[in-house]
């Protein structure tokens, strides 16, 4: 996918551990964040030169497309899923099994919202540009439920967003998403620490995991516009008292539900059963030595931006000796010579 957060070409703090790198990798950095859950170190630059030589990304702005998000990840061993139509309980299924999660937004309607991003998808069409990670649902207030993303675009870990925001930036994209269909190494370990052998949440947001399938099957059944009378109905969802479903969806006027329209659908894979000491790329066995070492376009695009970076740093550094700002200046040089470091990385290999 490609950013519309583009500042002279180059993405905020390149120190920080969550933002991309260039303004079109959103998808290659969602899918190393999660490389990194499985136990798999693998840098940014070489997923980048990886996806380029399986056609997956070009360096050219256009990003990755929606159908190769996620071949990163298959590439290394971890089983995927890509889902279209898909709904909160879908993600929040996902994220009960210890799963990760991408999917692609409007980035403008994620970050910023209100009337005049509703009137550019009345006029021109929705725009979906963007990929992130979806890591937790927060409804504790179940009046304004709330989305957490790890956003590449922002560098922002855990990021809250009204669960409508969310739902609408996620809608250009036909409710796009992509699933891992194992749990990540860290999610099993705490599982088994908490005694549960099936590995998902014994529930979701107060609801039994086995009645909140339920809902989620439902989900499906009907017209999205009835989403909200559903979760209100969620919501409103008591332990204590005999629950039925069906006599549920009556009382909140909604369908009946046809159980056989839409299953709950079984785990494709066995945790239990999963090799997990067999993840890793097979098309190279070092990452830094194996892959064509000849310059591509996105290294000399991003050689160009630490260059201007280094150039800039050190004329904010000579303006602040001249001013008499000496601390000032020691920081401007400190980050001059890490570019200069940066940059003799990607000039001389380190």
């Amino acid at each position: 996918m490609s950013d519309k957060l583009n500042i002279n070409g180059f993405i905020g703090n390149p120190d920080n551990i969550y933002q991309q790198h260039a303004d079109d990798t959103c998808a290659i950095k969602s899918q190393q964040l999660i490389l990194k859950e499985y136990g798999i170190n693998v840098s940014e630059e070489e997923l980048v030169q990886l996806s380029m030589q399986n056609g997956w990304y070009t360096g050219d702005g256009s990003g990755t497309q929606c159908g190769d998000i996620g071949r990163l990840l298959a590439e290394a061993g971890i089983p995927v899923t890509q889902h279209v139509d898909a709904n909160v309980y879908d993600i929040a299924d996902q994220l009960a099994n210890g799963h990760q999660v991408i999917v692609t937004v409007d980035s403008s309607e994620l970050w910023e919202g209100g009337i005049l991003e509703w009137l550019k998808d009345l006029f021109l069409g929705d725009q979906m540009d963007h990929a992130l990670l979806v890591v937790g649902i927060d409804n504790t207030d179940p009046d304004n439920p709330m989305v957490l993303v790890t956003d590449p675009g922002t560098g922002e870990a855990c990021k809250p967003y009204p669960l409508d925001q969310f739902m609408d930036a996620w809608s250009d994209s036909q409710h796009f998403m992509v699933t891992t269909d194992i749990p990540t190494p860290s999610c099993i370990s705490n599982f088994e620490a908490a005694g549960i052998t099936d590995m998902h949440l014994p529930e979701v947001a107060g609801v039994p995991y086995n009645d909140f399938l339920d809902f989620q099957a439902y989900s499906h059944q009907i017209d999205p516009s009835q989403l909200g009378t559903l979760n209100t109905m969620f919501d409103a969802y008591d332990p204590t008292l005999d629950w039925n479903f069906q006599n549920m969806l009556t009382s909140y006027d909604l369908p009946a539900w046809d159980m056989n329209l839409f299953p709950p659908v079984a785990p494709l894979w066995n945790p239990f059963e999963f090799d997990y000491n067999n993840f890793g790329f097979t098309t190279f066995s070092d990452p830094m030595t194996d892959i064509s070492s000849e310059p591509t376009p996105y290294d000399q695009h991003r050689l160009d931006l630490l260059q201007d970076m280094h150039d800039s740093a050190l004329e904010h550094y000579q303006q602040c000796m001249d001013d008499g700002m000496y601390i000032s200046a020691t920081m401007w040089q400190n980050q001059a010579n890490d570019l200069q470091s940066d940059i003799n990385d990607m000039t001389y290999g380190g």
